[in-house]
């Protein structure tokens, strides 16, 4: 098993979310040795309107499930619940997607019927099944978020309604000392889509690309990972899940096979 500390001790680490929701990982990384340096490249930000998801969740008792998949939808909705002033004890049956997602949805008030065994929304609803099957079936979640959670559950026959929770937005560009020290770091971190198409918006068209070549790229499950690939990075890597504690295993394991490999290449 591949030693953390040794592996991430004094490795520059890009970590391109708010500091707000990366205070953990960047102690764990400081722990580790690393040095993280905090590149925000998307924001989150509240719905235009909030009457959509307000209505649902007024009328929550009528829901057999709602899901989450993302700690942000599990915040919104909580907050909107509690300005609202709806008592969980309304809440349908909670699915979650990865423990990460559920421990937050947990540490707000709910009661988690089901996690996924896979950070996807989509094993999310496989997993459930039969259970979706004619469920009225409360989805909050990002503006950008992609489609293949509202396509299972149709399949599954479930009747879907999908409200912004909210928003997503790229973030201008930043000034070039920041983008030096994040092209200059040895890793980057990734823990949305919106993130991946974020990072040349705020560094500069084609730097994510630039920055690949010799720089390790790691995604905090399948979903981003995708998105890296679809963006051409194919030497991006995951974590088995977007915990804390499994990012910084990928990161350690993500140095340990690169300096195998260039040892190797020296000899």
């Amino acid at each position: 098993m591949v030693d953390p500390v040794r592996a991430i001790a004094g490795k520059r680490v890009v970590v391109t979310r708010a500091a707000a929701q990366a205070i953990d990982l960047l102690k764990a990384l400081q722990h580790a040795g690393a040095i993280p340096i905090l590149l925000p490249v998307i924001q989150i930000l509240p719905p235009n309107d909030f009457s959509q998801l307000d209505n649902a969740l007024k009328g929550l008792a009528e829901f057999d499930w709602i899901l989450f998949t993302s700690q942000n939808a599990v915040r919104i909705v909580h907050e909107r619940m509690d300005n609202l002033q709806i008592a969980l004890a309304r809440s349908p049956a909670v699915g979650a997607v990865g423990r990460t997602t559920a421990e937050e949805a947990t540490a707000a008030g709910f009661s988690v019927a089901h996690i996924s065994s896979r950070p996807l929304g989509s094993a999310l609803v496989e997993e459930l099944g039969s259970k979706l099957r004619g469920a009225n079936v409360l989805l909050p979640r990002s503006d950008r978020a992609n489609p293949d959670v509202v396509i299972a559950l149709e399949k599954h026959r479930a009747r879907v309604t999908e409200v912004v929770a909210y928003r997503t937005i790229s973030l201008d560009a930043q000034s070039q000392e920041v983008i030096s020290k994040a092209m200059n770091a040895d890793a980057v971190l990734f823990f949305s889509p919106s993130a991946v198409s974020g990072f040349d918006d705020v560094c500069g068209a084609g730097k994510l690309a630039e920055f690949s070549v010799s720089g390790i790229v790691l995604a905090s499950g399948p979903v981003t990972l995708t998105a890296l690939h679809e963006k051409g990075i194919s030497n991006a890597r995951a974590a088995a899940e977007p915990s804390v504690a499994r990012i910084i295993e990928a990161l350690a394991n993500s140095f340990e096979a690169r300096d195998r490999r260039v040892s190797s290449e020296a000899n």
